[in-house]
């Protein structure tokens, strides 16, 4: 994480989308609407984009050294895979919440910043707003732990990253086509409701069910992810 561009180019995507995303909403909306403490609060959710940019994060990390050929390497210093694949886990989720941190500071920041400019009251230390970095943040924690697990078990980079795309843009819909609730047991549904701190909308978990079911799911990756690379032929 520390030795290449990969989280620097990452972070920077994000900061770039929400300077687009905050700038539209903030000079396209009315000033009565901006006043309101509730819209300040979905102007700055974009952070929560950072949850899904460490899912990628998560993803690159650990199906990425399988692409380029040094897992052998990583392996002959940490012979145990589970134990490699754990470390990765660990290593993704401590990321991951930082770049939900420093992505809901700067949200904050700018956020603040052009409000400031056209002279609207600022309500960003509301406790609906402050819910969000706590919800951001875990739930950016929780999306890099289960990128390496999925990427351990597909052990394909592009595969990975694009499974996951196409289950949170068509597949969890299709869940909610036929109904029963299931939707809401979803990992975008799941991500959503840990982001949504306090959330009362019934298609969503509550934070704490929505939080555990999260950690279920990225221990279930990690199993069977490092159960994967422990049966993997790799030289």
């Amino acid at each position: 994480m520390r030795t290449t561009r990969l989280l620097l180019w990452l972070g920077l995507l994000v900061l770039a989308l929400e300077v687009l995303v905050i700038a539209l909403h903030v000079t396209q909306d009315s000033l009565a609407s901006l006043g309101e403490a509730r819209n300040q609060r979905d102007i700055v959710s974009i952070a929560a984009i950072s949850a899904l940019i460490s899912l990628i994060l998560g993803i690159v990390a650990s199906a990425g050294e399988l692409a380029h050929g040094t897992i052998g390497h990583t392996f002959l210093v940490a012979p145990v895979r589970e134990r490699v694949v754990g470390a990765k886990i660990a290593a993704a989720a401590l990321v991951g919440a930082v770049l939900g941190l420093v992505s809901c500071a700067f949200a904050w920041g700018f956020g603040a910043l052009l409000l400031r400019a056209r002279s609207v009251p600022i309500h960003l230390a509301s406790g609906a707003s402050l819910r969000v970095v706590l919800g951001t943040t875990l739930a950016a924690a929780l999306t890099g732990a289960f990128g390496i697990g999925l990427g351990a078990l597909l052990r394909r980079q592009t595969a990975a990253i694009v499974i996951a795309l196409v289950w949170l843009l068509v597949g969890e819909p299709l869940l909610g086509v036929a109904g029963s609730g299931v939707q809401r047991y979803g990992p975008g549904h799941v991500v959503a409701s840990v982001v949504e701190v306090g959330n009362q909308n019934s298609e969503l978990l509550g934070f704490g069910a929505g939080l555990l079911v999260g950690l279920v799911y990225v221990a279930v990756a990690g199993l069977l992810g490092g159960g994967s690379l422990r049966r993997a032929d790799i030289t």
